[in-house]
C-alpha cells in the first residue's frame, strides 16, 4: 500500500505496544479530546495540493492549446479567403480580356460584350457572374440556377462594389452561405473607364465547411491531450506528492505516547521526498529525546528508592532524646544524601549525552594529553602508575570529557586493586580489526585504554557491566551507582568510537576507548 506508515522498530519505554486491527485507520484527538476531522471529503480533495497542481497544469494547457488555436485558425481561414479572392480574380481577369480581344461588331455595347465573354467562360456550380453597367446590373449568370447565389436581397449591395481603376473585394451572406465576390472594371480601348464592370462571386461554403471541420478536430483533439494530460498529472503527481500524503497521515498518529511511526519515502532526491525524510529524521531525534526522558526517570525513580527507604527508615526509628543517636543519624542521612547527590549528577550527565553540544572537540595531542591525565589520576591510590604507549598525533576531541572517561576508568581499576597491583594508561593508532584478529575494511582507530592487573571480570559480565546500573559481580569490592561504565560508552560515542573490554577472571582487565580517526580528524 502506498499510503502504510513504517515502525521505526522502536517503542517508547514505559509504552505499552498497541494492536490495531488490519485496514483501521488510526484515531486521532484534538487537545480537547475531541476527534479531529478526517481531511478526505471532496472539500478537502479540491483544496488539495494534488488538485490545484493539476489544475494549474491544466489551466496553463488550456490556455496554450486555446491561443494556438485561435492564432491559427485566424491564419487558416484568412489564408483560405485569400486563395478564393486571388481564384475569383484570375478568372475575372480572364473574362475581361477575352473582352478586349472581342471586336465591336455591330456596335455592341462593351456591356454586350462583356455578356458574350461570360457565355464563353462559363461559371462553376458554386459561381456566378454578372454585369454592372451604369451603377446598374445589367445581366446575371448563375452557375446553378436552381440555387441562385445573388438574389434580389444582394443586387443593391454589390452595385456599391465596384471601384473605377482596380479590383474591389467584398464578402456576402447569400442566404447562410459566405459568398466572396470581386468587381473589376472593363477598360475601353484607350484604357479609359467604360462604366461596365464584371461581378464574379464564388460560394465559400465548402471551404468553411472544411475549416470548421479542422477548428472540431483540433478541438476534440485538443479536449483528448487535457485528458490524457490529466490522467498522466495525476498519476505523476500523486507520485511525487505522496510523500507529503503520507507526511501528513503520519503528523496525524504522531502523539508524544507514540513516536515510532515513520513516513515510508522511496528513493529519489526531489524536494518532497527530502522533506518526508527530514521529517523522518526529526522524529527519531523526538524519539530519542523522549526515550531519554523516559530512561531518566527510569533510573531515578529505580535508584532513589533505596536512599530514600533508608532516609526515611532512620527517621522513623531516630531516638530525638539520644544525642549519640541524632548524631549517628545525621552521619548516616548525609552520607545517603551525598550518594543521592552523586546519582542525580550521573544521570544527567547521561541524559545530556544526546545532546549536540555534550562534546566540545578542540585539537588534543595525545601525548601531551596522556601525561597530563597521568598527573591527575595517580593521586586517587597508592598503586604502581605505568604509561605503556603513546601515539604521537593531534585529534579533533574533547579533552574534559576524554579526561572524565579517563578517571572514571582508573578509580574503576583502583576498586578492584590492591596496593601492589599496576595501572596503566596507554594509546595508539591501529588498524581496526574483527574479533578472530583479522583486520577489517575502515579506517584507523585512535585506542585509548586503562589496563590494571586486578581481579580481572568474568566472560559472561564483560558486556553487561556497559549497561546502565551494571555490575559484575555482587559485594565484589565497592558499591558504586553502576553508571560510571556507561557514562564512559556516551563519551566514546559522542566521539563516533565505542568502548569495550578485554579481561581474564583472575588476571586483570584492559577497558579500550576506540575512536576513528575519521571521525577525530587525526594531524599526524
Amino acid at each position: 500500500m502506498l499510503d502504510r506508515l513504517l515502525p521505526s522498530g522502536r517503542r517508547a519505554p514505559g509504552t505499552p505496544a498497541v494492536t490495531k486491527p488490519a485496514g483501521a485507520k488510526p484515531s486521532v484527538t484534538r487537545s480537547g479530546g475531541a476527534p479531529a476531522p478526517d481531511p478526505s471529503g471532496w472539500s478537502a480533495k479540491f483544496h488539495s495540493v494534488r488538485f490545484r497542481v493539476i489544475a494549474a497544469m491544466l489551466g496553463m494547457m488550456l490556455a496554450g492549446l486555446v491561443t494556438a488555436g485561435l492564432i491559427a485558425f485566424i491564419v487558416q481561414f484568412q489564408d483560405s479567403d485569400a486563395r478564393v479572392d486571388q481564384a475569383i480574380l484570375d478568372k475575372g481577369n480572364s473574362v475581361v480580356k477575352l473582352v478586349g480581344t472581342n471586336s465591336a461588331a455591330n456596335g455592341d455595347s462593351y456591356g454586350s460584350r462583356l455578356h458574350e465573354a461570360a457565355e464563353d467562360i462559363e461559371p462553376r456550380s458554386n459561381e456566378v457572374m454578372a454585369g454592372i453597367v451604369d451603377g446598374r446590373i445589367a445581366w446575371i449568370k448563375e452557375g446553378n440556377p436552381k440555387e441562385p447565389l445573388l438574389d434580389a436581397t444582394l443586387q443593391s449591395s454589390v452595385t456599391k462594389l465596384p471601384n473605377r481603376w482596380a479590383a474591389s473585394f467584398g464578402a456576402f451572406d447569400a442566404g447562410r452561405r459566405p459568398l466572396r465576390t470581386v468587381a473589376l472594371p472593363v477598360p475601353g480601348t484607350a484604357g479609359e473607364n467604360t462604366g461596365t464592370y464584371l461581378l464574379l462571386g464564388r460560394d465559400a461554403a465548402d471551404q468553411r465547411d472544411h475549416n470548421l471541420a479542422s477548428v472540431q478536430t483540433y478541438s476534440l483533439v485538443a479536449a483528448g491531450t487535457l485528458l490524457a494530460a490529466a490522467l498522466i498529472g495525476a498519476l505523476v503527481a500523486g507520485r511525487l506528492l505522496d510523500p507529503l500524503r503520507r507526511l501528513r497521515e503520519a503528523t496525524r498518529v504522531v502523539s508524544h505516547e507514540d513516536l515510532t511511526r515513520r513516513v515510508e519515502v522511496r528513493d529519489g532526491e526531489d524536494d518532497v521526498t527530502l522533506l518526508a525524510k527530514t521529517f523522518n529524521t526529526m522524529l527519531e531525534r523526538l524519539d530519542e529525546g523522549a526515550r531519554q526522558q523516559q530512561q531518566f526517570l527510569d533510573d531515578a525513580g529505580h535508584e532513589l528508592r533505596t536512599p530514600l527507604t533508608i532516609l526515611r527508615g532512620h527517621l522513623e526509628l531516630v531516638s530525638v532524646d539520644d544525642p549519640a543517636d541524632v548524631t549517628a543519624t545525621r552521619e548516616v542521612l548525609l552520607e545517603e544524601v551525598d550518594r543521592m547527590q552523586r546519582l542525580v549528577d550521573d544521570l544527567l550527565l547521561l541524559a545530556n549525552a544526546g545532546h549536540p553540544d555534550f562534546v566540545r572537540k578542540a585539537p588534543v595531542r595525545i601525548a601531551d594529553f596522556l601525561h597530563q591525565v597521568m598527573e591527575k589520576i595517580r593521586v586517587l591510590a597508592d598503586r604502581r602508575w605505568l604509561i605503556d604507549e603513546c601515539a604521537d598525533c593531534t585529534v579533533e576531541a574533547d579533552p574534559q570529557r576524554l579526561t572524565q572517561a579517563f578517571v572514571q576508568l582508573a578509580a574503576n581499576a583502583v576498586k578492584y586493586t590492591g596496593q601492589s597491583s599496576t595501572i596503566a594508561l596507554g594509546s595508539r593508532i591501529e588498524r581496526p580489526t574483527a574479533p578472530d584478529g583479522t583486520e577489517r575494511p575502515g579506517a584507523d582507530e585512535l585506542l585509548l585504554w586503562v589496563r590494571d592487573t586486578g581481579a580481572g571480570i568474568e566472560a559472561k559480565d564483560q558486556q553487561r557491566i556497559f549497561e546502565r546500573f551494571g555490575r559484575a559481580r555482587q559485594g565484589r569490592g565497592e558499591e558504586g551507582s553502576g553508571l560510571g561504565l556507561a557514562i564512559v560508552t556516551a563519551i566514546a560515542e559522542a566521539h563516533g568510537g565505542t568502548a569495550t573490554v578485554e579481561s581474564t577472571y583472575g588476571q586483570g582487565s584492559r577497558f579500550l576507548i576506540r575512536i576513528p580517526l575519521e571521525a577525530a580528524r587525526v594531524h599526524l
